[in-house]
């Protein structure tokens, strides 16, 4: 294993050594057709690159050589073996971006990454990329399928090629499905080919290519269930374009596999209301459904299709509820007594919470996660009592989010059961009640996260923002703690936590948000602080060596630092990489420059 490491960093060290060459020379694309008034050829110019000939000669020579280098050492190639296809899938799924430079490496490599790359290619997709994706989907249509698109895009002056054909099927691998992305890619790749087309409206010819090759995804003829259709989005910012029923309840299996589904509804689609109808029928095997409705939807016929949806499914896992403003009292009951033995997370967010009855969530024993997100109209009533918890459930996370306009929601859901049994704690808003909540009934929760929290108090109240802070901290028995403030936020970069906050018992640090370098060392190296941290992960684009060497010196002092991750920053100067080295080699400490949790 440990050399099969060593072939994946030498590989991808010499591709980002031919990256930056090719980055300093110029390439020019070179295009089989230009325009013309009628019959113009798009999507055809696979092949036509220049810089395709360096990736077909450069790449494989210096392949070539490492190679030849690697098989003249005997002993290396000896202890060699050849890793089985599970433990290349794990090592190539986190390799992210530089999977593209291993697929030329060789063709059991290729066989392998192939597939990852392309179950989410809309993924990170860039403006000027949507049509080279488009581009290759095309050469995977059937040619009866092409000769039929051909014949009617006939009338508005364009073609596709026919005989391009693809070195493997992509469309396959496809896993996740957006029609509003798929819609945009084709219509960016349409005007990349026919710049006459720009500003005008191509609906009609973006409609048939897309439709054409959306029914090419939910066609696949294939056995190997791993490579099934497994998540369908639809998107209301692009509602007007969605396609007719045909398409979905004409075709097999079409979404009848898929067990992610994402509806952000829009009411002034007549498709998508015939789709929502038939969409029970189609498809029963949901473990995932994520629902956003207009704040101002109040038609009972939408409310009755999605608790028909809902009653159909087999096993609903993971739940999301946005925006109803009417219509949750009918459809959370629906939700809870029908999977109630199988539901792991639920998630509510700005509903109005009136006549709805939450009592029901203890019967869910298999709930780990719930959010209450900016919701209204909670009140006592619609949550379990103390005394009629007999079926207790062990929640890993409760996060609740709330308007400082509303700040008795969180103190109601922490003095519930749903508090007493909740082992993380996720908070935007912290006052006096919901600090003295805390400190009576979250007695199991060992981490705790900050997220954008705001700190109310009432003039009248002799409480400071540090007491509270510190009162939150010490009531708990914390190991974990995460302090998350988005740089959109005015306080994105005051931190307003100090060294003495932080309890003995807490090991674990994470800091998504600014903070200057002696706000770090006060925190971290101060005499008040008692605690021993291992672990030490943030995320601020503008470190630098000053805040590393705070963090060498932790390391010096105290020698309990174990683990350190760096991002949100892409790029060192020479002196933070020494001071990075130094944490690596002189003082063992594991240095990790991605987001990894515990």
């Amino acid at each position: 294993m440990a050399n099969y490491c060593f072939l994946i960093r030498h590989i991808l060290e010499l591709f980002k050594d031919l990256k930056a060459k090719e980055a300093n020379s110029k390439t020019t694309c070179f295009k089989q057709f230009f325009e013309i008034n009628s019959g113009q050829e798009i999507f055809n110019d696979i092949g036509s690159y220049g810089h395709l000939n360096e990736i077909t000669s450069e790449k494989p020579k210096k392949l070539r050589e490492f190679s030849s280098e690697i098989n003249s050492t005997a002993e290396f190639s000896s202890t060699l073996p050849t890793l089985p296809t599970e433990c290349l899938e794990k090592i190539f799924k986190n390799l992210d971006n530089e999977l593209f430079s291993c697929l030329l490496v060789c063709r059991s490599w290729c066989r392998n990454i192939v597939p990852i790359l392309w179950s989410k290619p809309f993924d990170k997709l860039s403006k000027n990329s949507k049509y080279k994706l488009i581009r290759t989907y095309i050469t995977c249509l059937s040619d009866e399928e092409k000769s039929c698109l051909n014949s009617q895009l006939l009338k508005h002056g364009i073609k596709i090629p026919y005989t391009t054909h693809s070195l493997f099927n992509y469309s396959i691998y496809l896993k996740e499905l957006s029609y509003m992305e798929l819609y945009q890619s084709v219509d960016s790749g349409i005007k990349h080919y026919r710049k006459s087309f720009i500003g005008h409206n191509t609906y009609k010819i973006t409609s048939l290519l897309t439709k054409s090759i959306c029914r090419m995804f939910l066609t696949k003829n294939i056995t190997d269930t791993s490579l099934n259709l497994q998540s369908f989005k639809i998107d209301r910012h692009f509602i007007d374009i969605f396609p007719e029923l045909d398409l979905f309840s004409k075709v097999y299996p079409g979404l009848s596999q898929i067990t992610k589904f994402t509806l952000n509804y829009d009411p002034n689609s007549e498709n998508l209301f015939k789709f929502l109808q038939h969409f029970p029928n189609l498809c029963i095997g949901l473990n995932f459904l994520d629902i956003t409705l207009p704040y101002f939807e109040n038609d009972p016929t939408i409310i009755d299709l999605l608790n028909s949806l809902i009653k159909k499914q087999k096993s609903l896992r993971d739940f999301n509820l946005s925006g109803a403003r009417i219509g949750a009292n009918i459809i959370i009951p629906v939700l809870l007594s029908s999977h109630y033995n199988n539901l792991i997370s639920i998630k509510f967010q700005n509903l109005d919470f009136q006549n709805v009855d939450l009592s029901k969530l203890t019967s869910c024993k298999k709930l780990e996660n719930l959010t209450i997100y900016h919701c209204t109209g909670l009140n006592r009533s619609s949550l379990p009592l103390p005394n009629n918890f007999n079926n207790r459930i062990i929640l890993k996370s409760l996060i609740i989010g709330c308007s400082p306009k509303y700040p008795q929601i969180p103190t109601i859901i922490i003095e519930s059961p749903l508090g007493i049994s909740c082992q993380e704690l996720c908070l935007d808003l912290i006052t006096p009640e919901i600090v003295d909540a805390i400190k009576h009934n979250c007695r199991n929760v060992t981490k705790l996260r900050l997220r954008d929290h705001f700190i109310s108090i009432n003039k009248n109240e002799s409480f400071t923002p540090e007491f509270l802070i510190n009162n939150l901290f010490h009531s708990l028995l914390l190991e974990r703690l995460t302090i998350n403030i988005s740089p959109k936020n005015s306080d994105y970069e005051e931190l307003n936590i100090h060294g003495r906050d932080l309890p003995s018992s807490c090991w674990y640090l994470k800091l998504h948000c600014g903070f200057s370098v002696r706000h770090l060392y006060d925190l971290l190296l101060s005499d008040e602080c008692m605690a021993s941290i291992s672990a030490l992960i943030v995320d601020y684009s503008k470190l630098h060596t000053g805040h590393l060497m705070v963090i060498r010196d932790l390391v010096k002092e105290k020698g309990t630092l174990k683990y350190f991750g760096i991002y949100g920053k892409k790029e060192f100067g020479k002196e933070e990489l020494e001071v990075i080295k130094d944490l690596q080699y002189k003082y063992k400490v594991n240095v990790n420059f991605e987001d990894i949790d515990f």
